[in-house]
């Protein structure tokens, strides 16, 4: 298998609020249905999400439930989690976890989508401690560190 994208779509009632939400945050619409809407990110038009109204006569009973947000996280990386975090901050976003440093290298913030889906703004910017140093894998392109 020859995998060529992958992209995240959340059923929801709330799609307005979701598609003024996402928006706001940056993304673009590339299809903008009254039950479906398509957003890239216009400087990486690989990063995509897709918005749907729930229990659409177009699909099938496993793709009809909205979400209920619990136990999902959308993790968007960015150059510097800290420029990130001042752009939202000051573009009115609330935050659910303040800005902060991981000792596994990581600084990152979260926000709250209107359907309660969280959304991990990250950089691989933060220092690296030892102990989560050595627990990382040596993958290639695309790695974490």
């Amino acid at each position: 298998m020859k995998v060529t994208n992958a992209y995240q779509i959340i059923i929801t009632e709330k799609f307005t609020q979701s598609r003024a939400f996402y928006k706001k945050l940056g993304f673009t619409p590339v299809f903008d249905g009254d039950w479906y809407c398509q957003l890239v990110w216009s400087t990486a038009p690989s990063v995509q999400l897709g918005l749907m109204k729930p229990g659409h006569e177009t699909q099938p009973p496993i793709f009809q439930a909205a979400t209920i947000g619990e136990g999902t996280v959308l993790t968007l990386e960015v150059e510097e989690a800290r420029d990130a975090a001042e752009e939202l901050r000051n573009a009115g976003f609330e935050f659910a976890v303040d800005l902060r440093d991981e000792p596994w290298g990581q600084r990152h913030f979260a926000l709250l989508d209107p359907n309660g889906v969280r959304i991990d703004i990250a950089s691989p910017t933060a220092e690296l401690s030892p102990e989560f140093a050595q627990q990382f894998k040596e993958t290639g392109e695309g790695a974490m560190v």
